[in-house]
């Protein structure tokens, strides 16, 4: 059976595509991408025994909260521990799903821009009876479009992508 030159040029094209395909896939020539997030953070509120803030821009912002039982104990002694009960019950409602409302883009290019280079963010940490920790970089704010009103910067430790979230995470943290 003799074939003609077009059907001969067309099985030698079809056999490199799949040629290319199979040493992709041999040496692990794919992209690096993700599937975009649609939280950023969720936690269990109830297993959650301990939460930490850091300023890097400004330590004295510093704090920590234990829980002990129902109620939750400052970092500095204080007879007002019902505020530190309340407070954290707060961070922890605001906290609990935050829905990624837009992807900003990476790290290197923005995180000057929206304050989350390493001397200048913010970082909440959520500890659970496990010990496993959830952790949280937070940038600038921003007048968002729209009836939310702000938006805030944030990206995951260790992870390049910057994500814009509708809420004022930083309200009550910083004096």
């Amino acid at each position: 059976m003799k074939l003609s030159t077009s059907t001969k040029a067309l099985i030698i094209a079809a056999l490199s595509i799949v040629l290319l395909f199979v040493l992709g896939n041999r040496f692990g020539l794919r992209t690096n991408s993700v599937e975009p997030l649609t939280y950023v953070l969720e936690l269990d509120t109830a297993s959650v025994v301990g939460i930490r803030f850091e300023d890097r821009h400004d330590p004295a912002n510093d704090f920590s909260y234990q829980r002990q039982g129902a109620i939750w104990i400052h970092s500095v002694p204080s007879p007002l521990s019902t505020t530190a009960t309340n407070h954290a019950n707060e961070l922890l409602e605001r906290y609990q799903r935050l829905k990624v409302k837009r992807d900003m883009g990476m790290i290197r290019l923005l995180g000057e821009r929206y304050s989350l280079t390493d001397s200048t963010l913010c970082r909440i940490t959520f500890i659970d009876v496990d010990g496993r920790t959830k952790d949280l970089n937070l940038g600038s704010n921003t007048f968002a479009p729209g009836k939310v009103g702000v938006w805030t910067y944030v990206n995951l430790p260790d992870a390049r992508e910057v994500y814009a979230v509708e809420a004022n995470l930083l309200e009550g943290l910083r004096k």
